[in-house]
C-alpha cells in the first residue's frame, strides 16, 4: 500500500477570493496504490490499482487506473502496461498507456511512456546507494522528449530522498569487519557478571540513570524495579539496555549476594531475573528471563526461550515481591523540561500556498507520588507569515507568548490492566476545566478499549463580542494493533471538541520509531443537518537524541513525537473544497495514556515478542555509543 499527497499550484501568493487573476487555482490532494497480494506468485507479474486525487470534485486530476509490470533482473529493464480513467488534461491516464524503465549504469536511468495520449522520454541521473550519509539519494531528471504542446520547454527536477529516521530492529550482524572491534566489546562488557556483585549492579543501573530503583524477591527469583527516563524512542530501548546492564553484572557471585541479602535456604544454579518496568511509579511491565540465555542472546542473537513479557499482570507481580533495598534514586520532584517545536499551518488553501505560525514549546513535567504529575506548557512564538499576522485570516490560529497548559494528572492501574488518568487545569490559553482518560489493553496487547471525557469552560465568556461556550469530548475508541506488520488501526467516534459528531479511523504503519497514519473523518458540525469527510495523512518522529540526559532534578530532553499532518476534503457533492473550521478535533494532550505509560501501545506482550531483536540492538547501541 502506497499513499502520498501533493500540492497543486499555479501561484503561490494569490488570494484566490479577492483576486482577478485566473491562474490562481490551488488544491492539496491525496493518492494512493495498492499492490495485490499473490498475483506475482501465480504470474510472474505484479498487479496494483490507484486512484489519485481522491475525492478532488473541486479540481481536475481526478485518476484511477489499474497497471501490471515485470522485472527483467538480466536486462535491468522494467515493463509495465495499464487502463485508466481519468479527467487529466490532453487526455493523459484516460485509456491504456504504458511505459519501460532501463537502467544501463548503476547511476542513470532512461525510462520511456506512452500515457494514453503521447509519447515522452525520460532521464535520471542519480548518486548510488550509501554514497552519501544517512541513506540519502540525489536525483536529476530531464525530459528528453514529448509530445505535448509544451514541447518547446526544458522540463527538468531535482529530487532529495531521505529515509525516514527509525530503528533498526532486525538482527544486528556483528560478524563483518566493521562491526569485529564492537563485536569484542560486548564480549567484554558481559564478561564482567563473573566478577561482579549486587552492589556494583546496583550502581551500574543507577550510574546510567534509571530511577526508582527496587531490589526484592519473588519465588527465590532476584526481582529488580526501575524507571526508564533516557532513552525515549521506544520502551524497548529502555527495557534492552536495562537487560544488558543486568546481564553484565548478574553472575554468580551477584546471585550469591542476593541468596545471602535474601536469606535463601539454597543456591539455586538458574539465574532467574524479575525485571519490573515502572512510569512514574505505577509497574506497566515485566520481564522473566535465566541470565545465562540472555547473555547468549546478546552475544550472537540466538533465540532465548526463559525470555517472556507480561503487562497484564505487572502491578501483582509488583504486590507479591518482598523488598530488600527501596526507591534508590526516588523519582520524586525529579523534573523533565521538554522543548520541540510547534507548527500551525494552513497549506495549499486559497488564501496561500504555506501559511504558517512557529513557535518553541517548553514543557515542564515534574512527577509527584506515585502516577501523580505537574505539567506546565509555554509556548513562545518564533516565525510566522502575513497571513497569521494580529487582523489577518489566520490571526486568532497564531501562536502567543503564554503558559497555554497548566495540569494536574493523577493515573491509577486498576485490576485487569485497566489504565485510567484524572486532569485537571487550564489549557488553550483560555479554557479551565478536567478530562478523564480510561482503556483496558488484552493481556497480549492486540486489543485497546477506552474513552475520553472532558469538560472545560472558557475563561471570558465573551471575547470579541462573541460569546464562547463551553468544550468538552465523549469519545470511544477501540484499536487494534498487529506487531507483525507494525500495524495499528483505531476507530474513534462520539462527540469532538467543537461539538461536532462523527467516526474517525486511523490507519498507522510503523517505520522503526517513525509512524505514519492515514485517518479518514466523517462528522456532523454543531446545528448542521450534513456530514463533512477529510482525508488527513501525517508523520510522527522523535525529535531527541536516542540517548536522553541523564534524569537529574533537571532533565532536558526533545519530544518524543513530533507530528505533521496535512488534511484535505473528500467526498463533497457541491463541488467545492472550503476549508475546515476545525472538526474531528480530541483536545488530545501530551502525557496522555498511550504515550505517557504505553509507549503508543507498544509495551505489550505481543509487540515485544514481535521485535525481540530490538533488545539486542537496544544493548548494542547502548554500548557503542559509551564505551
Amino acid at each position: 500500500m502506497e499513499a502520498g499527497g501533493r500540492i497543486f499550484v499555479q501561484n503561490y501568493n494569490c488570494n484566490g477570493y479577492t483576486t482577478t487573476n485566473k491562474n490562481c487555482l490551488r488544491d492539496l490532494s491525496a493518492s494512493a496504490k495498492y499492490q495485490l497480494p499473490f498475483i506475482y506468485d501465480y504470474t510472474g507479474f505484479n498487479l496494483a490499482v490507484g486512484a489519485q486525487d481522491i475525492g478532488g470534485e473541486a479540481n481536475n486530476f481526478d485518476t484511477k487506473y489499474i497497471v501490471a509490470d515485470t522485472t527483467f533482473d538480466t536486462l535491468n529493464l522494467r515493463l509495465s502496461a495499464g487502463y485508466g480513467q481519468s479527467s487529466l488534461a490532453f487526455g493523459i491516464m484516460n485509456g491504456p498507456f504504458g511505459g519501460a524503465e532501463w537502467q544501463p549504469l548503476s547511476f542513470l536511468q532512461i525510462t520511456g511512456e506512452y500515457d494514453a495520449a503521447e509519447f515522452n522520454a525520460n532521464a535520471k541521473l542519480f548518486t548510488p546507494e550509501n554514497l552519501l550519509p544517512y541513506g540519502v539519494q540525489l536525483s536529476l531528471d530531464y525530459e528528453l522528449y514529448t509530445g505535448h504542446k509544451n514541447s518547446d520547454q526544458t522540463v527538468w527536477g531535482i529530487n532529495a530522498a531521505v529515509p525516514l529516521l527509525g530503528y533498526n530492529d532486525v538482527r544486528k550482524d556483528l560478524s563483518n569487519t566493521k562491526a569485529i572491534d564492537l563485536q569484542k566489546t560486548v564480549d567484554q562488557q558481559l564478561a564482567q557478571n563473573q566478577n561482579s556483585s549486587l552492589q556494583r549492579l546496583i550502581t551500574a543501573l543507577r550510574n546510567d540513570g534509571f530511577i526508582n530503583l527496587q531490589i526484592g524477591k519473588h519465588q527465590d527469583n532476584l526481582v529488580i524495579a526501575l524507571e526508564n527516563r533516557r532513552y525515549n524512542h521506544n520502551p524497548m530501548d529502555g527495557v534492552g539496555v536495562a537487560l544488558g546492564i543486568i546481564a553484565e553484572h548478574a553472575g554468580n557471585d551477584t546471585f550469591s549476594d542476593f541468596s545471602k541479602m535474601a536469606k535463601l535456604d539454597k543456591n539455586d544454579t538458574q539465574q532467574n531475573v524479575e525485571l519490573i518496568m515502572l512510569t512514574n511509579g505505577i509497574p506497566m511491565f515485566t520481564v522473566n528471563t535465566e541470565m545465562t540465555c540472555y547473555r547468549d542472546f546478546l552475544k550472537n542473537g540466538s533465540s532465548c526461550q526463559s525470555l517472556t513479557f507480561n503487562s497484564y499482570n505487572a502491578k501483582t507481580a509488583f504486590n507479591n515481591t518482598t523488598w530488600l533495598i527501596n526507591k534508590i534514586n526516588n523519582g520524586f520532584g525529579r523534573s523533565q523540561v521538554i522543548i520541540s517545536p510547534e507548527l500551525a499551518h494552513r497549506t495549499a488553501t486559497e488564501y496561500g500556498f504555506f501559511d504558517y505560525s512557529l513557535a518553541l514549546v517548553t514543557n515542564l513535567y515534574t512527577p509527584l507520588w506515585q502516577g501523580a504529575a505537574i505539567d506546565i506548557r509555554h509556548t513562545l512564538p518564533v516565525a510566522e507569515n502575513d497571513d497569521f499576522k494580529e487582523g489577518e485570516i489566520w490571526g486568532n490560529s497564531a501562536y502567543d507568548n503564554e503558559i497555554n497548559r497548566l495540569f494536574l494528572h493523577q493515573a491509577f492501574k486498576l485490576p485487569q490492566n485497566i489504565m485510567t488518568q484524572f486532569t485537571a487545569g487550564y489549557m488553550y490559553g483560555d479554557y479551565w476545566g478536567g478530562m478523564n482518560e480510561t482503556n483496558w489493553i488484552s493481556p497480549d496487547g492486540f486489543h485497546d478499549l477506552g474513552f475520553k471525557v472532558s469538560q472545560f469552560r472558557p475563561e471570558d465568556e465573551y471575547k470579541n463580542g462573541k460569546h464562547i461556550s463551553d468544550k468538552g469530548v465523549r469519545l470511544a475508541k477501540y484499536q487494534f494493533s498487529y506487531p507483525d506488520w507494525n500495524w495499528q488501526l483505531e476507530l474513534q467516534g462520539g462527540e469532538f471538541w467543537k461539538g461536532d459528531r462523527g467516526i474517525k479511523a486511523t490507519s498507522s504503519h510503523w517505520l522503526g520509531d517513525t509512524r505514519l497514519s492515514a485517518s479518514y473523518l466523517t462528522s456532523k458540525a454543531q446545528g448542521s443537518n450534513e456530514y463533512e469527510d477529510f482525508l488527513t495523512l501525517s508523520i510522527s518522529l522523535p525529535l531527541t537524541p536516542w540517548r536522553d540526559m541523564n534524569p537529574g532534578y533537571i532533565q532536558i530532553k526533545g519530544i518524543d513525537q513530533f507530528t505533521y499532518q496535512l488534511q484535505t476534503r473528500v467526498g463533497n457533492e457541491d463541488g467545492h473544497n472550503n476549508l475546515n473550521t476545525g472538526l474531528g478535533g480530541s483536545n488530545d494532550i501530551q502525557h496522555n495514556l498511550a504515550r505517557q505509560y504505553q509507549g503508543q501501545s507498544r509495551l505489550t506482550s505481543a509487540y515485544f515478542k514481535a521485535n525481540t531483536q530490538r533488545l539486542r540492538n537496544a544493548y548494542i547501541h547502548y554500548v557503542s555509543t559509551t564505551q
